[in-house]
C-alpha cells in the first residue's frame, strides 16, 4: 500500500527545516521546538515520527544516500576503467556541492560526532557490498584484507577528501576530485606520490 502521503510531507518538511537550521545554528544548538516551528508541525506530530533529533537526521541522510545509491553504478569504484577516468562516477562530489552548506557545517567543530559515525558506518555497509561483488565477478581474485576492513578504509578516505574539498573553497570539480580519489583508492600512494612501488608477495595471517 502505497504510503500516506501527509505523513511523506510531513517528514520532507522536518528534514528540510532541519537542514536549514544546522547552516544557520549548528547541529548541536538546535532542539525539536525550532525544527517544528520552521516546519509549521505541531510538536507531537513530530514524534509520531521520530524520537528525537538525531533520528530524524540518520534517518533523513539514510533517505539521501539509497537515492544516491540508485545513481550509481554498481562496484562502481572497483571495476571503473582507470584508461578512461571520464567515465568514472562523481555523484558522491556533486551531491556535497549541492548541500555544501549543510556538509560544511556537520564536518566541522559545530557538527555532530554522531553523525560521522552514522555516515561512516552506512557507506561502509555499502562499499563493502560493491567490495564483495568485484570480487565475486572475477573467480580468480582473492582479497588480501578484510572485505569490511578495507570498506571503512575507504570511507575514511572519502569522508576526509570531503572535509579537505570544502575546506580547500571547492576549488577542484566534483569531476577531479571523484578522479583523483579513485585512482588513489585503486591504485594507492604509490600512484600519488609517483612512486611505482611493487606489489609485495604477502598474504594476510589467517585470525583465530
Amino acid at each position: 500500500m502505497p504510503e500516506d502521503r501527509r505523513k511523506i510531507r510531513t517528514r520532507q518538511l522536518l528534514r528540510d527545516s532541519l537542514m536549514a537550521l544546522i547552516v544557520e545554528k549548528g547541529y548541536e544548538n538546535i532542539q525539536v521546538q525550532d525544527i517544528t516551528q520552521r516546519a509549521d508541525v505541531a510538536r507531537p506530530t513530530f514524534y509520531l515520527h521520530y524520537k528525537d533529533k538525531d533520528e530524524l537526521l540518520f534517518s533523513s541522510l539514510r533517505e539521501m544516500y539509497e537515492e544516491l545509491a540508485q545513481l550509481q553504478r554498481p562496484a562502481d569504484m572497483f571495476i571503473a576503467d582507470l584508461q578512461n577516468p571520464d567515465e568514472i562516477d562523481s555523484s558522491d562530489f556533486k551531491h556535497v556541492a549541492d548541500h555544501a552548506d549543510f556538509y560544511k557545517i556537520m564536518l566541522s567543530d559545530k557538527g555532530s560526532i554522531a553523525f560521522i559515525w552514522q555516515v561512516t558506518d552506512y557507506l561502509a555497509e555499502l562499499f563493502e557490498k560493491d567490495i564483495i561483488g568485484a570480487v565475486s565477478a572475477e573467480s580468480d581474485i582473492q582479497p588480501r584484507v578484510p572485505p569490511d576492513f578495507l570498506a571503512h578504509c575507504l570511507v575514511g578516505m572519502q569522508i576526509n577528501a570531503i572535509r579537505w574539498w570544502l575546506k580547500d573553497g571547492m576549488r577542484h570539480s566534483p569531476k577531479q576530485m571523484a578522479q583523483m580519489l579513485e585512482f588513489l583508492c585503486l591504485l594507492g600512494a604509490g600512484w600519488a606520490t609517483g612512486v611505482d612501488f611493487p606489489q609485495p608477495n604477502w598474504t594476510m595471517p589467517s585470525v583465530d
